[in-house]
């Protein structure tokens, strides 16, 4: 799984009395992303808000990024790239990033662009630097020295390089090639940077595949073979998996990734343990109609009755006409507003409008009803009945007493 980049908030901006909103981690998966959207559930015109709340390790982009008009794309695209840098490429990054700052500030205040950010970090990849296992001048001064890197040095007798000032010598030589310092490292850039291919502000198309896994080997197996798996799956596909892995149990094999139209699965799958099961809840989501509608109910069932097995997962999909959502509304403000429109005219609900307790009727309306607010929508039994749990058990329950 991806290494946590940024965690941002995201909203709808300057509507009145929405409530809709989403956190993510970024790099997120495509499904993650759409799933933003049906949090959300932007109509044409409307403006995405988008904040960053955590960088992790990266808090010295922050003053830069936020100067930027970004996309939540472009945004996930440059988490994607700098998630793929190993330990040492992430201190390289931050050291090329640190000169291209100066290089910006030297050229009368320009500002680092995305695509800046960007072909740093697919540089930092390409090996377009040099690390140096010194932490200040004096350090880097000793290993040029050390390592024969200034001619003037050749045939110096012991004694004399002992009397060296190396502070005097990696200072000079680090303004000379304009090369940083970060943490216990000297980071100097070499070449030209490689660029990054644009990115579109928009987010792709939905993905073709509803579930997708990758996997591998469990560590034990000290093999990197692994396997990517769109579910559902037949009988083949599946075999062909477990011997692309050298395996013939799932027990052996791991999660190495993970995207699905479902983003929590794995709150109430136990992968790969579960495949079978898993693919048969796989195959009845593909048939489930009207899936653009249907699918963010699932996800707010899912949600709502913290589901922890597949077994009750695959009953929600069942009994999915057994509640209704309607996705427009977000809070008790909108839930009256819609109230008020279902009883009278478009007239009389602008008068009524400044006169009444907006969140307050709402929210009677919505104990009334038995609904609850979910992520997606407003949520209730199409019976109005309490949502103590999942229909399908609620039944068996009554037949049990």
């Amino acid at each position: 799984m991806a290494e946590k980049i940024f965690c941002v908030y995201l909203a709808k901006d300057g509507v009145p009395y929405n409530e809709a909103y989403a956190k993510l981690d970024l790099p997120a998966t495509p499904w993650e992303l759409w799933d933003v959207l049906d949090k959300l559930r932007l109509r044409d015109g409307e403006i995405l808000y988008m904040e960053i709340d955590d960088y992790y390790a990266f808090e010295y982009l922050a003053p830069h990024l936020e100067k930027l008009d970004i996309s939540l794309n472009e945004l996930n695209d440059l988490a994607a790239q700098l998630a793929a840098l190993d330990e040492v490429q992430g201190i390289a990054f931050e050291g090329m990033f640190s000169m291209e700052v100066q290089k910006k500030v030297n050229a009368n205040g320009g500002i680092i662009t995305m695509q800046d950010m960007r072909d740093l970090a697919v540089s930092a990849r390409a090996d377009c630097y040099h690390v140096v296992d010194a932490a200040d001048d004096a350090a880097l001064g000793r290993f040029y020295a050390e390592n024969d890197f200034i001619p003037e040095l050749d045939g110096v007798s012991d004694t004399v390089f002992k009397m060296l000032d190396f502070a005097g010598i990696g200072r000079m030589m680090r303004q000379g090639e304009n090369g940083v310092f970060v943490g216990s490292l000297y980071v100097l850039c070499v070449g030209e940077l490689t660029a990054a291919p644009p990115c579109p502000k928009e987010l792709p198309p939905k993905p073709s595949h509803l579930f997708r896994l990758t996997l591998g080997l469990h560590p034990d197996f000290k093999d990197a073979r692994t396997a990517t798996l769109n579910l559902p799956a037949t009988e083949a596909e599946l075999s062909a998996a477990q011997e692309q892995l050298g395996t013939l149990e799932w027990e052996n094999a791991v999660v190495l990734d993970y995207d699905g139209v479902i983003p929590n699965a794995a709150n109430f799958a136990d992968l790969p343990m579960e495949m079978n099961a898993f693919n048969s809840f796989s195959g009845a989501v593909r048939d489930i109609p009207f899936p653009d509608r249907q699918i963010p109910k699932l996800k707010a069932l899912l949600e709502q009755f913290e589901v922890k097995d597949i077994g009750t997962a695959m009953q929600l999909v069942e009994h999915l006409e057994d509640y209704n959502l309607t996705p427009k509304l977000s809070s008790p403000q909108e839930t009256a507003i819609d109230q008020l429109h279902f009883m009278t005219d478009e007239h009389s609900v602008e008068l009524l409008l400044p006169h009444v307790n907006l969140y307050a009727y709402g929210c009677d309306i919505i104990r009334e009803d038995n609904a609850v607010l979910s992520p997606y929508g407003l949520l209730h039994r199409a019976d109005y009945q309490p949502m103590l749990e999942p229909i399908q058990q609620s039944h068996e329950s009554e037949m049990t007493m």
